[in-house]
């Protein structure tokens, strides 16, 4: 998509949702946001890199609770206790990224799935810690001079503002030398390497770009709410993720938009079945990824194309 048509337009829809003072969509363009941080940085990892993670929503939960646990027991200012959350979850998918960068394939894709497995056990088990299945209440919200920041409405224009910019960001560094050293690495390793790249370091540094990305929405999604449990970084965000990247073709940046407002909608109508719609996502992402390789709007204009042509035929025939 073309960055000088997409960024205006969702900058007009931002204003719109804002200046109907709907609550509802208010609300749901705030999850959109909120989803949209850490899937940009698993487009990074998956689409430019080639390097799959199913993970990913653990380095959420660890912004979520690192940023909550650190204004709740030390008193930081939520603002700084965000910026080291951040760093934190870098860190920790830079050390990750050291660990699971060794295998390929199912492999990778399997330690991988472990890790996000560990990290969930680990905030429902340690209860002294994380507060369990009960979670963290009263997390202290974002303020600038004396206003409250909490409302739906301050924190659209606050995680927009951060989802565009992250964007913005992504998009430069996969135009730069480093996003072709990037493609490189994800279209051969060999050829990477008989270039000069260092493929394993350079994974590892896309993977903590891909964890900053995550843990900064994990950490505005717990000072926005003000209460954060296990639930929702679970594997199956990590397939909601990994769906919404699917869905925009892995390495279309704006795409990924498109991808993670199709899922929350989605998710809305999905809200009957419980945990249940993991398993709707799951085959749907087999759909996209064995129908839609190039993502679903490929696909959709694809079809088109050949309803078009078919039609094109059948006039021939019929003169």
């Amino acid at each position: 998509m073309k960055q000088k048509f997409v960024f205006p337009a969702v900058l007009g829809l931002l204003a719109l949702v804002l200046a109907s003072g709907n609550a509802y969509l208010i609300n749901l363009f705030v999850i959109a946001a909120m989803t949209t941080l850490p899937a940009i940085g698993l487009s990074l990892l998956m689409g430019y890199t080639g390097q799959i993670s199913l993970g990913h929503a653990a380095f959420v939960g660890l912004g979520a609770y690192a940023s909550a646990l650190l204004c709740k027991s030390l008193g930081l200012n939520p603002w700084l206790a965000m910026a080291l959350a951040t760093a934190l979850s870098a860190g920790a998918a830079w050390c990750i990224g050291w660990l699971v960068f060794r295998l390929r394939g199912h492999h990778l894709a399997m330690a991988t799935l472990a890790f996000g497995i560990i990290i969930h056990v680990a905030m429902v088990e340690w209860r002294s810690f994380t507060g369990g299945q009960d979670g963290l209440a009263d997390v202290p919200s974002l303020q600038l001079l004396s206003f409250d920041l909490r409302s739906d409405a301050a924190m659209l224009c606050i995680a927009w503002a951060a989802c565009l910019l992250a964007v913005l960001l992504a998009g430069n560094l996969v135009r730069s030398p480093f996003g072709f050293a990037m493609r490189t690495v994800a279209e051969n390793e060999a050829v990477a390497g008989s270039i000069g790249i260092a493929s394993a370091s350079l994974k590892r540094k896309v993977m903590a770009v891909g964890g900053a990305y995550a843990g900064f929405g994990g950490a505005l999604y717990a000072h926005w709410l003000g209460y954060i449990s296990p639930g929702p970084f679970d594997v199956g965000y990590s397939v909601r993720l990994l769906l919404i990247v699917a869905l925009g073709g892995f390495s279309g940046l704006w795409s990924v938009v498109f991808g993670v407002f199709f899922v929350v909608i989605t998710s809305e109508a999905l809200k009957p079945l419980g945990r249940f719609d993991v398993v709707i996502y799951g085959v749907l992402l087999v759909f996209v990824m064995v129908r839609c390789p190039q993502g679903l709007l490929a696909g959709i204009h694809q079809l088109f194309d050949k309803l078009a042509a078919g039609a094109r035929r059948r006039a021939g025939s019929d003169a």
